[in-house]
């Protein structure tokens, strides 16, 4: 199964843009998460992201809109070597499934 669907993300915990209202537990949870994590969340984040419009375009045979996730997706993989490779993903997509 996809890492990428599985996975869920500290992003959520890092984007609360009230200041005033941040509880403690949200402050200790910045705190200790560092900026390799947050940078590792924002990219799964936009992986996931991808995914769904990829699989969104090929449902409506955009073809146009296919090939500019794909791009993005090759982008991303270089730019993250040691996530799971979401071309790989996209490829699975089209791939039937073993029984």
């Amino acid at each position: 199964m996809s890492p990428y669907l599985l996975s869920t993300t500290a992003l959520a915990d890092l984007s609360d843009a009230d200041q005033a209202t941040v509880s403690d537990l949200a402050a200790r949870r910045r705190a200790s998460i560092t900026v390799a994590e947050a940078e590792q969340a924002a990219a799964d984040q936009l992986a996931v992201t991808l995914l769904h419009e990829f699989r969104g375009a090929w449902s409506v045979g955009d073809a146009d809109r296919m090939a500019d996730v794909i791009l993005a997706a090759v982008d991303l993989d270089l730019a993250n070597p040691g996530s799971p490779r979401l071309m790989d993903e996209i490829r699975g997509l089209s791939t039937p499934a073993a029984a």
